[in-house]
């Protein structure tokens, strides 16, 4: 992957640390999902639901399999990468800034806010960023998601 500084996100998340940027589980979620095309398992839960309830739920699993697949991301979005549509990519790049941790009005920031509820501590980044730099900061972040 790329260097400390486009792994930075204009956003003040670090795309070494997220779920989308993790080449090894897209990669196993491709295998499994083709691994279970080819031995036709769809048909094989079909015929063993009866004895076993919880085949009847394979139709949801591979939904969600898929929905995983749909979250990958192929490179940080300073790198060309991202999602195809980010109001806060576009936000930073119209204001001339490097990233949100430049803004004065992150703190009250509308496109900011629905990424707190999964990155607990955007804030504190945003705010090492500011004082350490794109290339400095990452060795002093704090956990990515809610869960670490």
């Amino acid at each position: 992957m790329e260097d400390e500084r486009t792994c930075t996100a204009y956003c003040g998340l670090y795309c070494r640390d997220c779920i989308p940027s993790d080449r090894r589980l897209f990669d196993l979620a491709r295998e499994l999902e083709s691994e279970l095309a080819r031995v036709r398992l769809e048909e094989y839960a079909r015929l063993k639901t009866p004895a076993d309830a919880a085949f009847a739920d394979y139709p949801a699993f591979l939904k969600v399999l898929r929905a995983v697949r749909g979250l990958e991301c192929r490179a940080p979005c300073r790198a060309g990468g991202g999602k195809v549509a980010c109001s806060v990519r576009d936000c930073v790049l119209a204001r001339g800034l490097g990233g949100c941790w430049d803004c004065a009005e992150r703190g009250t920031c509308r496109l900011l806010a629905p990424l707190l509820r999964f990155h607990p501590n955007l804030e504190h980044h945003l705010e090492l960023i500011r004082r350490e730099g794109p290339d400095g900061w990452s060795g002093k972040r704090r956990g990515h998601y809610p869960w670490q």
